[in-house]
């Protein structure tokens, strides 16, 4: 058990503050738990920047649309050499550019549906707006819960990695969704 910094995104706000995590690494932990405990928390609101503040606050990993990744990078020993895929992802009000690593030789979409939905991508950068201006944040690793991506643009051969999820052009038209606006008649 350890005392890690945690920095998570959900739907309308940014949240930090610490998490006590079990285990190596802070993907596994996300994945092995469908609830978990933060303290010392601070959600920042998308809409218009105002903080909330909270001494704790018991979180479901299925209101996580991302987390950077913090902590240990878990055993040296348990690293083997990876194949990546370079991937834009739209999640929620999210767009983050990474890369998502597979076995070499192995065929990246089973590998992708085998495996938890908390996945992590390196090199990545994250962009959204908060509180009228533009985020981009790059970060070394963000762990993207999978179940919850809206649409995907590779920048290989890995559009099947997410069935059932629309592949788009980074150049399409209208990538701007207005979560203000209810567009049903």
């Amino acid at each position: 058990m350890q005392g890690i910094d945690f920095f998570g995104f959900g739907t309308d706000c940014s949240i930090t503050g610490k998490v006590t995590m079990f285990g190596d690494r802070l993907t596994d932990f996300l994945n092995g738990q469908e609830r978990f405990r933060l303290h010392h928390v601070e959600c920042v609101s998308l809409a218009d920047g105002h903080v909330a503040a909270v001494d704790s606050i018991s979180v479901e990993r299925t209101d996580l649309l991302a987390v950077i990744a913090s902590g240990p990078r878990g055993s040296e020993k348990q690293r083997v050499s990876l194949q990546t895929n370079r991937l834009q992802v739209c999640i929620g009000p999210y767009l983050i550019l990474g890369r998502l690593h597979s076995k070499p030789g192995s065929d990246a979409m089973a590998t992708v549906l085998q495996r938890d939905p908390m996945i992590p991508f390196t090199s990545a950068t994250i962009a959204y707006e908060s509180g009228g201006s533009i985020v981009a944040r790059d970060v070394g690793t963000l762990i993207v819960n999978r179940l919850l991506v809206e649409w995907i643009s590779p920048t290989t051969e890995t559009a099947t990695l997410f069935p059932d999820v629309p592949t788009r052009s980074p150049f399409a038209s209208q990538l701007h969704r207005d979560y203000g606006r209810n567009t049903a008649s």
